[in-house]
């Protein structure tokens, strides 16, 4: 696994972490903190390690796994003492669109050919209907179109001067010579040409009604003449249809495909080899051959929850929100959402987001266990179907449990597990003027690097707190290599990477608890240093300076040339504001041109009183 070095750096860091000695102690000598932190990591590390295991399945709405994962919750949820809803469980159902599925009553493919032969296929025996986005019922002439490749760059068109309007197209799957180094279709390589979905494309712009499918005679030698899943390429936009060869060669031997020297051609194999010899198109009609193809879908409702906890505040602001989330479902066993195309297998999400989901855990016993009362109601809760569209997340603001109004931040967490650098980015941290001062203050001891982008970041939970004016902040560790992919396993997290940020969080949660006015929703007012600047040579010229302003006071004077502001060279405008954002409330340092001479002034970035 090309990440094993990473794994057993992390392994190690594990390690040291569960075993954290003071220089001059011995193993029976922990110190009470070290002690504790042993025992949260410990704890973390067995959550994400539980919720991310195989037992789970992927934690996929609708299937057992999720709801082992939603039982291992509400447990942990009780044993800590949250408080449940009003109805007694820790559950707020939802129901969602689950898989798209065939209606195998209202399904079916009969061909009829030439001498009054019908073949009435046989559902997963040997014909599979692939998933549509709508009913269809055909009637239609059968055309074969080789591979059903249109390649303009490859002066290769199975289409050209064939009308297949309205008609049904038998292709080949995959892609001529495919195994020809020398072939134009990108070698022995797999090219674009020889998907699933660009087959669909160039059928529906030569206006064909729907298509079946063959497997080329290389899956046939590597997999056998296996029918392909209902849902491999999605739902298409086309009929679609996979059958098995042999059907195909039953349809040839009645109506063979003719090749331009006169030759008749009665099986797949014939054909495939005449293609990857000359590399010329042999598509035509399957004289006498028709289709009598139906097929309904539809979408089965799922329901889903929520999971809740509640840990009532104390005090003149007890009656306001402080939601703490993050999503606990994950893709189960692949398909949509998968970055590892045509790979069935489990998908544990360890990082997305079994640390996520351990982070609202952990800080759950935190602030149950504390002997204080939060100054505001803390409602963690765990949701479902994110990876359906944030639906868990959307369906709560719609009907919240205590009310938007009174909701007076939303904290999320998605992906914690892949601490580097020391980096931690905290979005959306400029929807409340307070945030900054408060991952700041958090920080402290911490020492994190915090990166917190301009730009706001919509694809999680907080997303739909955010378009109800809910201060909001998402906080993640990056994303990584595994994503979205049957890798994201445990063995892949930074456990103690992700104990440091619940660690950090739980300051965050604390200030935000305990603070006397509310967050407000909104970004805050650009800190500024009260000077009129223009691009010049060398650095930034000095064109004004505001009356005791933190410029005036430390020195600068209209003329002068800004070279370097907090080490950086100052090359653009938009650097110097950036920088003083960065410094905002410590020492910066300035390296000017005055005159002929150069000097350096430290102005101390604070906001004059």
């Amino acid at each position: 696994m090309k990440y094993q070095s990473e794994v057993l750096k992390l392994a190690g860091f594990l390690l040291s972490a569960m075993i954290t000695i003071g220089p001059s102690m011995s193993l029976g000598q922990e110190s009470p903190e070290a002690v504790q932190e042993s025992k949260r990591l410990e704890r973390v590390t067995y959550d994400i390690k539980y919720m991310s295991s195989d037992e789970m399945g992927g934690r996929q709405p609708g299937t057992p796994g999720i709801q082992l994962c939603e039982d291992y919750l509400i447990a942990e949820y009780k044993k800590a003492g949250l408080k449940p809803l009003a109805d007694g469980t820790y559950l707020q159902s939802l129901e969602v669109g689950g898989k798209r599925e065939i209606v195998k009553d209202s399904t079916k493919l009969i061909l009829t050919g030439p001498n009054d032969t019908k073949l009435d296929l046989k559902l997963g025996e040997n014909y599979q209907q692939l998933l549509g986005l709508r009913n269809f019922d055909l009637d239609t002439e059968v055309v074969f179109v080789g591979y059903g490749i249109s390649a303009d760059e490859h002066n290769y068109d199975e289409y050209q001067d064939l009308d297949v309007e309205g008609k049904l197209v038998v292709l080949i799957r995959r892609e001529p010579q495919a195994d020809d180094p020398e072939s134009v279709f990108d070698g022995a390589e797999t090219s674009r040409h020889a998907s699933g979905r660009r087959k669909v494309i160039a059928a529906r712009r030569a206006k064909a009604a729907g298509i079946l499918m063959i497997n080329d005679s290389g899956t046939a030698e590597e997999e056998g003449d296996e029918l392909i899943q209902t849902d491999r390429f999605g739902a298409n936009s086309l009929p679609f249809a996979h059958i098995k060869r042999s059907v195909f060669n039953e349809m040839l031997k009645l109506s063979p495909v003719v090749s331009p020297l006169g030759d008749k051609l009665e099986s797949v194999s014939a054909i495939e080899k005449l293609i990857d010899k000359n590399l010329e198109p042999l598509s035509q009609p399957l004289s006498g051959w028709k289709a009598d193809f139906e097929s309904e879908f539809e979408v089965n409702r799922i329901k889903t929850n929520n999971v809740v906890g509640i840990i009532e505040g104390e005090g003149p602001n007890a009656n306001e929100t402080i939601v703490i989330g993050g999503h606990y479902d994950h893709l189960g066993m692949g398909g949509r959402g998968s970055r590892a195309a045509g790979r069935r297998e489990i998908h544990n999400g360890a990082d997305d987001n079994a640390t996520g989901t351990a982070a609202i855990l952990e800080l759950a016993r935190r602030f149950a266990a504390s002997d204080k009362k939060p100054g505001r109601r803390l409602v963690f809760i765990a949701f479902t179907a994110e990876e359906m569209g944030l639906l868990g997340a959307q369906h709560y603001v719609n009907n919240p449990i205590f009310p938007l109004e009174d909701t007076v931040a939303m904290i999320n967490f998605d992906m914690i597990g892949w601490l580097r650098d020391n980096k931690l980015t905290l979005f959306n941290w400029s929807t409340s003027p307070v945030f900054s001062d408060v991952f700041d203050k958090a920080n402290e001891g911490i020492d994190f690097e915090l990166n917190k982008p301009t730009m706001a970041f919509g694809g999680s939970d907080h997303l739909p707190f955010n378009q109800r004016q809910v201060p909001n902040m998402f906080i993640h560790t990056g994303t990584n290599p595994v994503y979205h992919t049957p890798e994201d396993d445990f063995e892949a997290i930074n456990c103690p990477g992700a104990l440091k940020v619940i660690d950090f969080s739980e300051k965050v949660v604390d200030q935000l608890a305990s603070m006397e006015e509310r967050p407000t929703y909104g970004a805050p007012k650009p800190f500024r240093i009260g000077v009129q600047i223009e691009d010049a040579e060398g650095g930034l010229r000095v064109t004004g300076v505001n009356e005791d302003s933190i410029a005036a006071k430390g020195g600068l004077q209209e003329g002068d040339i800004i070279l370097e502001a907090g080490g950086e060279a100052m090359t653009a405008r938009r650097n110097l504001q950036k920088n003083i954002q960065k410094f905002k409330g410590k020492i910066m340092t300035f390296k000017l041109k005055r005159d002929d001479a150069e000097i350096q002034l430290n102005l101390k970035l604070e906001e004059p009183k």
